[in-house]
């Protein structure tokens, strides 16, 4: 069976400001691969779990502290509940990067990703937001993210 590769990369503009009145415009590429179920390896790392309503939004805190890459994976009962919720990125010093559930082609309440870490970006704090897109009453899911 071949595997669904789909790739995209999210432009991200950051401001670095060398003085008062100057400042320096860098273009960040962040390129995120989408997975398959047979390719998440989220089964040795720990989750958490939470609940969102409309419109709310949880926010989790992540550090790398080694490895080259990072996993991401969001799951949600879309079936039983009809729900979308979005997973919003915030990587180190950048712009939000929001991804939804079709991303893979289907609206399955399974989002799952890898990104390669940067140097730069280990022992930098990155910020995983889980939203309620479209949510009747309460909606669980389950958040899991891998470095290695």
């Amino acid at each position: 069976m071949k595997h669904l590769k789909k790739r995209f990369t999210a432009a991200i503009i950051l401001i670095a400001f060398t003085g008062s009145a100057n400042a320096a415009v860098v273009e960040q590429q962040v390129s995120f691969e989408i997975l398959t179920d047979d390719q998440v390896m989220s089964s040795w790392a720990s989750s958490v779990n939470g609940d969102v309503l409309q419109g709310d939004t949880d926010r989790y805190a992540y550090t790398p502290i080694n490895g080259q890459q990072f996993e991401v994976s969001l799951t949600w009962d879309r079936a039983a509940s009809g729900n979308y919720l979005a997973l919003y990125i915030y990587p180190p010093d950048s712009n939000s990067i929001k991804i939804h559930d079709n991303t893979d082609g289907k609206f399955d309440g399974k989002i799952s990703l890898r990104t390669v870490i940067s140097t730069d970006d280990l022992n930098q704090l990155w910020i995983f937001g889980v939203t309620g897109d479209q949510v009747s009453g309460t909606q669980s899911s389950t958040l899991t993210i891998n470095s290695y």
